[in-house]
């Protein structure tokens, strides 16, 4: 394998440009990428081909024109598993704005292994807010059936589902979260929040590790149409025993459909399981990044952890809370960083934010990280600007998901306050304090969202069709050079990986093609994924 790839727009992440270009491709990686700043050359097709070098003017050159070249894709953020079964129709889409409509369309959800399954709705969409309750769902579904919110941080089951677990008040998991209990007759409503919900969910989906494999091949195939190359799988649950994340699965899936996956399950009191996998994981395709734990919850169901009450508050004194005991998590936070171990914390509300990024602060300043490792922060949504300066840590990416910020944007006063959120997902700020970024989608938060969309988000802050027309908070708009940046090189540092992301010579060939030069369209709706590179073979 050995050939020249020529564009008149590669995006190169470490100098930040977009212009005229060869790359060679050998042995599966990037050689050498060939490309000048004289303002002359830039439209001379001989000129620009005279650089290479005579011994290297006889390999085959394919000539893109004008679509763009770009080292792939990389999504930070995901949670593999469940969004392989939704790419394979296993979990299905609901939403809406009473519990009534939701339940409503779970009756048409496929029966699969005896189940209905779908994700999609949140609490505090309703109208009014409210839990739902499987009195609800068994108007609708006789069959066992289980609904996961939007942000899978919450799961709604109907009695047959209950009865099908053997559920009762007397006998749930005694885990961080809550079974909520119906006042009236003491009976569960069928609602489970946070690392209890994630608990009966992994109980559920057990049943579909077979179909699974299957179903990650397909999803893989999907990205590869999307134009992404790698992902970072991560854990969806900190405390509970099934963290969702599955190495041997994946190992089956890839071995069949290549992507770059590095996981990041949970990190636990009982490290020695994870010191074999790490020792075992270390390969180009699959490995260990690291380690992930979770600080708070989402804001949404008021479990994430602020520094002052819930607008709305559901008691007095309603700021949420920590889901560990917050000096468990900082022995965590210094132990990952002992290990030398990335660590990845999920922190959505402010309280949550600054205390993670204190002690981060801390472990690093005591055991720093190896060189090419970064710790990442997750979301932070909900940000106290007086904390700002934290995000400037030398070993640490800001991982954001710019689709949330249209995840029921029109909500936000109601959910933490007007003045909260005008201050949210304030990426151009990170950005000035001298922040990485890295970009992902947390997909199944948010489904079949492509690196094209996560890009205008956070260029235009509007949805496709132009909403809100100011933008959201328009002052935090990014340049589509930084955007960029943070869904490849950035990504990858997510990933604390230096073999991806880039067009550095020795790096792997994994490359992407758009049918445009973003810079010369304006609705980038038009622009379409033609090929996508893994190791230099074409696989879209």
């Amino acid at each position: 394998m050995h050939y020249l790839l020529k564009t008149q727009a590669l995006y190169n992440p470490t100098k930040g440009t977009i212009g005229p270009a060869l790359v060679e491709i050998r042995d599966q990686q990037i050689a050498a990428v060939y490309e000048t700043d004289n303002q002359e050359v830039m439209g001379d097709q001989a000129n620009l081909e005279a650089l290479v070098p005579e011994a290297l003017k006889h390999l085959p050159l394919k000539d893109l024109g004008q679509q763009m070249l770009l080292p792939g894709f990389i999504d930070a953020h995901v949670h593999f598993y469940p969004s392989s079964l939704i790419q394979a129709g296993i979990l299905g889409q609901v939403g809406g704005a009473t519990p009534e409509i939701v339940a409503r369309q779970a009756q048409d959800l496929p029966l699969r292994q005896g189940w209905r399954l779908g994700i999609g709705w949140y609490a505090s969409e309703f109208q009014p807010s409210q839990q739902p309750h499987r009195l609800t769902l068994d108007r609708y579904c006789s069959e066992p059936t289980m609904l996961l919110s939007g942000d899978a941080h919450s799961i709604w089951l109907n009695t047959a589902a209950l009865e099908a677990l053997g559920l009762n008040p007397d006998n749930v998991v005694t885990l961080s979260g809550q079974a909520l209990v119906d006042e009236a007759d003491g009976q569960l409503t069928g609602t489970f929040l946070e690392a209890a919900a994630v608990y009966y969910q992994t109980e559920v989906f057990r049943r579909f590790h077979e179909e699974a494999v299957l179903a990650m091949q397909d999803f893989s195939r999907h990205l590869h149409a999307m134009g992404v190359t790698a992902v970072g799988d991560v854990a969806i649950t900190g405390e509970s025993p099934d963290d969702m994340v599955y190495p041997e699965l994946y190992e089956r899936a890839l071995a069949q459909v290549p992507l770059r996956l590095s996981f990041f399950p949970a990190m636990r009191a009982n490290r020695e399981p994870l010191r074999q996998l790490y020792q075992r994981y270390r390969g180009p395709w699959l490995q260990m990044g690291g380690v992930k734990q979770f600080f708070d919850g989402v804001t949404s169901s008021h479990t994430a952890y602020l520094k002052s009450e819930y607008p709305e508050p559901y008691y007095p004194g309603d700021v949420g809370g920590p889901l560990i005991p917050i000096e468990t998590q900082h022995d965590f936070i210094l132990a990952a960083s002992q290990e030398d171990w990335p660590m990845r914390i999920h922190a959505i509300g402010d309280r949550a934010i600054e205390l993670t990024l204190t002690y981060y602060k801390e472990a690093l300043a005591k055991f720093p990280l190896s060189l090419g490792k970064f710790h990442t922060i997750e979301h932070l949504e909900v940000m106290d600007w007086a904390d700002l300066d934290l995000v400037a840590q030398e070993q640490l990416v800001v991982s954001v998901q710019p689709s949330h910020l249209m995840v029921g944007y029109d909500s936000l006063d109601e959910e933490v306050g007007p003045e909260r959120a005008k201050h949210m997902f304030p990426f151009k700020e990170f950005l000035k304090e001298g922040a990485t970024l890295a970009f992902g989608t947390d997909t199944p938060v948010v489904v079949n969202v492509t690196p094209l969309e996560s890009l205008h988000y956070a260029v235009h802050r509007q949805t496709w069709d132009g909403l809100p027309p100011q933008g959201l908070m328009p002052e935090q708009r990014l340049t589509l050079e930084e955007s960029l940046y943070a869904h490849t090189l950035g990504a990858a540092k997510a990933l604390s990986r230096t073999d991806i992301g880039g067009m550095e010579a020795g790096m792997w060939a994994d490359l992407v093609v758009l049918s445009h030069d973003l810079r010369s369209v304006k609705d980038w709706r038009q622009v379409k994924v033609t090929a996508t590179y893994l190791a230099g073979q074409q696989v879209y």
